[in-house]
């Protein structure tokens, strides 16, 4: 009886901390988020918009690093990004139920016009863009910094920065094009192969950002959307052996379980609200042991082969 008491007031204390209350839910660039940790990525001096209709905003209390920040408005709170470039951290918090969440708020560099190079990293000259289609390949602004640091900063429940980085070999800092479009798809992606019976905790990544420079020394397409910031070579590894899990259970790695895969996206894909969300996707076997499915946001248009446009 003893312990029972023990084990309700420890309980009480958890919840009175803080510890287990739920994720706020909120708007970011036109998608709903509801995670305990989540990021955006931001100009110097943008102005920033989280809508919070579901909250009396009276209550909600926001900081960054520490100190009060942005304005409150009905069912919305304003702020403008910092003027420096880097990494700062965001609390809300719900005053009365504790529903909370922390946003990383990444401020970004630009490349100097002409310049194929920032702070020692090699980017490359920019993507050439597309003269039909401008608004789907627009030139990418902004390089986010990446250090030892915050290399494992979680960008998501489910994703670090790291599983990110382009592949090439660098020191520190390095630097990435990210958006929160792509972590919004990612993390519906794991909660749709959760729910097919696969408990995943995050995806193996072949490759997510590509700078120009490196995308072409691979030999891929100048207008990749990798360069763009808003696609990711992805495969199920919850085994952790940098190779395609067995899904099916059949006792082999091979295209059938990336065909299971597939059917989860593509059932994704379907469910109302994802169709603008996803953009089209295909599979890839490489080296006839690893199995890996890519997927990139809408606004591509898909090239020949197996890849399927949407």
């Amino acid at each position: 009886m003893r312990r029972n008491r023990q084990l309700v007031a420890a309980l009480l204390l958890l919840w009175a901390s803080g510890a287990w209350a739920e994720a706020l839910s909120m708007g970011v660039r036109g998608y709903l988020v509801q995670q305990e940790v989540f990021s955006l990525f931001a100009e110097p001096g943008e102005e920033i918009r989280l809508e919070l209709a579901s909250y009396d905003t009276d209550k909600l209390q926001l900081q960054l690093d520490g100190q009060a920040y942005g304005v409150a408005g009905e069912g919305y709170w304003v702020l403008t990004a910092p003027e420096r470039a880097g990494l700062y951290q965001l609390q809300l918090e719900h005053g009365e139920t504790h529903a909370r969440s922390q946003v990383n708020l990444f401020i970004g560099h630009s490349v100097p016009a002409g310049e194929e190079e920032l702070n020692g990293y090699r980017t490359g000259p920019p993507p050439p863009g597309h003269n039909k289609y401008p608004d789907f390949y627009p030139q990418p602004q902004l390089y986010f910094e990446v250090t030892a640091d915050n290399v494992d900063t979680r960008l998501s429940e489910h994703f670090t920065l790291r599983q990110f980085l382009c592949k090439q070999e660098s020191d520190y800092p390095k630097y990435v094009i990210l958006k929160e479009s792509l972590l919004v798809l990612l993390e519906g992606l794991v909660q749709a192969v959760q729910q097919a019976g696969y408990p995943v905790d995050t995806f193996g990544v072949i490759s997510g950002y590509r700078t120009p420079y490196y995308n072409k020394r691979i030999g891929n397409v100048p207008n990749s959307r990798h360069v763009y910031g808003d696609a990711m070579d992805l495969f199920v590894d919850m085994d952790e052996d940098g190779k395609m899990d067995d899904l099916n259970g059949d006792g082999q790695n091979n295209r059938a379980d990336v065909d299971l895969l597939y059917k989860i996206v593509e059932s994704f894909k379907q469910q109302p609200g994802n169709r603008l969300l996803v953009g089209a996707w295909g599979v890839i076997i490489r080296r006839h042991t690893t199995v890996d499915l890519y997927i990139w946001m809408p606004g591509a248009f898909a090239p020949a082969g197996n890849r399927i446009k949407l």
